[in-house]
């Protein structure tokens, strides 16, 4: 019987002893649920999980197993060991992981021989006094390792991590609980809830870190099925979307691991890499709305297909109509010869005047005034219709022509050689045979160049209305601003280099050299490695792209590990990158 007064005596009662340590406990447990939920990665988490149930039972070893996705297997994770000195991790190259444990035998029943798979199967925690005397349970692998190491494996204490919706995620396995002399005891059953707590809060952590990254895989899919449809809209983009991120990251790669140039204290975060990645697969998404006949326009009297042969029909015409005209000269009686003349300087004439056409049609030089000015007198040349213009029309076709167009229209009447109608003009493009054919350079009129423009304009207004976290908030910026330069005439804000962002510049580069390269343009030739760097180098003169990326993207080789893997041998030539280095 205990006397009154005995808790004075330096003795604390038991029961006091027993709030301490439970006291202690849950602040440790507190402790634990604020350390789980901090961002971290895959091992770390599992590590402080292992570590807390040890510490909390003092156990000398202990493993994790997770079950995967499947649902058919327990995949095994961390190991640690005192006595052993042993710390596995799955996934190290320098340590062989433990074999996954079966859920299920050959023919589909429930594997409950092993512990750790009976726990993740039934939900129950299991507490063994020791192993090679326990019934209903096959030690047999825990034998081997026994007796491979030396090691006496005795208590174990096997419970289950579940999910808030309660279905197993994995196992928690505790080996030989000491006292405190270092005695190998059982596991105390009064211990159980706590680690059952404890698990609890592990596989809440766990299930939260998966929910993050299967989000953060899911993103990053859309965004790149978003790519791959951009690219696959047109064979004139086709993987340009795929391939500036390779060398976005390549680049910013090498700025990294600049260790003494202009680039020594840049460095890039994990989540910065990955909004590097979002932003150059999104670059481009605006293209998403820019009508196909501006994106595939080839040739300058492209619309949904290349309009040169009408015109070659009407030259046809015309020399028909020629041949016509000196047989009727012959059979009045004129002098053959003459007729033959005239007949075949008409020809020469026509297809002087057609080569003219098809090749300002090309749009690869540049058409001066005099060209210009020859393709007019060229149109003001007429040919008879005799068909109905207003018939087989859509009736869209038939809203852009005028009550007194639709009356002249189906009359037979001289139409000119190259033609600007009215009703050639609508949605905000002339698709005029003459104004298309005067485009001074290249393919585009000054209307459509401006929607190719506004594909920058229509990225930066898609990604403004997407709620980034804090860590992905400059997307926009480092998508949206790759065709500004660095002298402020790029667009569409005229940005300075001042103004710009490393990670802005980068982009800048990718997108310049990735066009530059690319082999699969159906409207230009592959060119040679020496001849993009050299239009890279006359645009750094120019100050429209970053000197010191520029110097990197050379020096650091990227250019050609990026050449190696994507362009075809013979573009690879050798370039002089000295001659392009003008402040190292």
């Amino acid at each position: 019987m205990t006397r009154q007064g005995d808790g004075a005596k330096g003795h604390r009662p038991n029961g006091a002893k027993n709030r301490d340590a439970d006291a202690n406990h849950l602040a440790q447990l507190v402790d634990l649920g604020i350390s789980l939920s901090a961002p971290q990665g895959r091992a770390e988490l599992n590590q402080k999980i292992l570590m807390a149930a040890r510490e909390f039972t003092n156990a000398d070893g202990g493993s994790l197993y997770l079950v995967n996705k499947e649902e058919t297997e327990l995949q095994f994770r961390i190991l640690m060991n005192d006595t052993l000195n042993t710390f596995f991790v799955s996934g190290r190259e320098q340590h062989k992981p433990f074999p996954p444990l079966p859920l299920y035998d050959a023919d589909g029943h429930p594997n409950h021989r092993n512990i750790a798979t009976y726990v993740a199967l039934s939900g129950k925690a299991i507490n063994i006094e020791d192993a090679y005397s326990a019934d209903g349970f096959d030690f047999t692998g825990t034998r081997a390792f026994d007796a491979e190491t030396g090691y006496r494996s005795k208590s174990f204490l096997t419970v289950p991590l579940k999910s808030s919706a309660g279905r197993v995620i994995g196992v928690l396995q505790l080996i030989n609980a000491r006292d405190d002399a270092g005695n190998v005891i059982t596991f105390d059953p009064a211990i159980e809830p706590i680690i059952n707590a404890l698990a609890s809060q592990a596989a809440v952590a766990i299930e939260n870190r998966r929910l993050l990254l299967s989000q953060r895989d899911l993103m990053e899919s859309f965004v790149r099925v978003l790519g791959n449809a951009i690219d696959a809209k047109s064979p004139h983009t086709a993987g340009h979307c795929a391939r500036v991120p390779v060398i976005a990251r390549m680049l910013a790669q090498a700025a990294v691991d600049d260790k003494i140039g202009p680039f020594s204290n840049f460095y890039l975060t994990d989540m910065e890499w990955y909004e590097l990645d979002l932003a150059a697969w999104l670059h481009d998404c605006g293209k998403i709305i820019t009508p196909d006949h501006v994106i595939e326009k080839s040739t300058k009297l492209e619309t949904i297909h290349n309009r040169i042969h009408e015109i070659r029909t009407r030259f046809e015409v015309l020399r028909r109509d020629a041949e016509i005209d000196m047989l009727k000269r012959k059979l009045a009686g004129e002098d053959a010869d003459t007729c033959d003349a005239d007949f075949n300087k008409r020809v020469t004439e026509l297809e002087t005047q057609f080569a003219m056409v098809a090749d300002a049609n090309i749009g690869d030089a540049e058409l001066g005034r005099e060209t210009i000015d020859a393709l007019h007198d060229i149109a003001g040349q007429t040919w008879v219709r005799h068909f109905d213009r207003t018939v087989g029309l859509s009736w869209a076709e038939n809203q852009r022509l005028s009550d007194a167009d639709l009356a002249s229209l189906r009359e037979a009447g001289a139409e000119n050689l190259l033609m600007d109608r009215e009703d050639q003009v609508y949605q905000g493009f002339n698709r005029g045979e003459l104004y298309n054919l005067s485009i001074a350079r290249g393919t585009l009129t000054a209307e459509e160049r401006q929607v190719i423009n506004d594909h920058v304009v229509v990225t930066q207004d898609m990604l403004a209305q997407l709620p980034y976290p804090n860590e992905l908030q400059r997307i926009p910026a480092i998508a949206g601003n790759h065709h500004e330069k660095m002298n402020g005439s790029g667009y569409p804000h005229g940005m300075t280099g001042d103004e710009m962002g490393i990670l802005e510049k980068v982009m800048v580069i990718a997108d310049i050299f990735e066009a530059l390269t690319a082999v699969d343009r159906p409207y230009k030739r592959p060119k040679h490695m020496s001849e993009c760097i050299a239009i890279l180098g006359d645009m750094r003169d120019k100050g429209e792209i970053d000197n010191d990326l520029f110097e990197l993207f050379l020096i650091s080789g990227t250019y050609l590990e990026y050449g190696k893997k994507f362009l075809q041998p013979e573009q690879c030539d050798d370039v002089d990158i000295e001659a392009f280095l003008i402040s190292r």
